[in-house]
Order: C-alpha cells, then sequence, then structure tokens
C-alpha cells in the first residue's frame, strides 16, 4: 500500500467529501438515495486523482 498512498487518501477524502455534499443534497432534494449517489461519486473522482498521482510519481522514480 506504500505506492498506493495517495490513492488511499483519496478514496478517504472522497467518501467523506462526497457523504457531506449527499447530506446537503438530501435537504434539499428529501431523496434518500442522495446520500449514497454523491458518497460514490466521491469515491470516484478520489480513485481517478489518487491514482493519477499516484502513476506520476512510480513514473518519475523509474
Amino acid at each position: 500500500m506504500k505506492n498506493n498512498r495517495y490513492l488511499t487518501i483519496g478514496l478517504l477524502t472522497g467518501f467523506i467529501v462526497g457523504g457531506c455534499i449527499g447530506v446537503l443534497a438530501w435537504v434539499f432534494l428529501q431523496n434518500i438515495f442522495a446520500i449514497p449517489i454523491c458518497a460514490s461519486i466521491g469515491i470516484l473522482i478520489g480513485i481517478v486523482i489518487g491514482t493519477v498521482i499516484d502513476y506520476q510519481k512510480n513514473h518519475q522514480e523509474k
């Protein structure tokens, strides 16, 4: 997991931020599915950003 440090950080941050945005969306939309959908989108964005950063770091080391 040492090589995927930013991926792990991206997953955790994306889940937390996405969950918070989901709660805010739920307050305004009154749709219970807003929380898991926004958390999932946050995780996907965290995966993409973390993977890109880890790839660039690993590519520069070689």
